[in-house]
């Protein structure tokens, strides 16, 4: 039997994760996002789409960046049928 007033313990607590986002120098910024879109990604995307700050651009960007078969042509990567 229970004591009057106990509560039934169920886990531990959330927490809310907080994500560190580096600049250049390597200090921690509280507010800047960041971008996690590589350098090269974006300049392809650039060279590629007509209007670069666009949802396909920037979807096509960060995949150039995180897949390697992505975008094989225009990476220098060798293609199938030229030896």
């Amino acid at each position: 039997m229970r004591a009057c007033g106990s509560r039934v313990k169920t886990g531990p607590k959330k927490t809310a994760v907080a994500v560190t986002y580096f600049r250049k120098g390597g200090e921690a910024s509280s507010k800047s996002k960041g971008s996690k879109i590589c350098p090269e990604g974006k300049a392809w995307a650039k060279r590629t789409f007509d209007t670069y700050p666009s949802a396909y651009a920037n979807l096509a960007a960060s995949k150039y960046c995180k897949d390697p078969n992505y975008a094989k042509k225009s990476k220098g990567g060798k293609r199938k049928g030229r030896g």
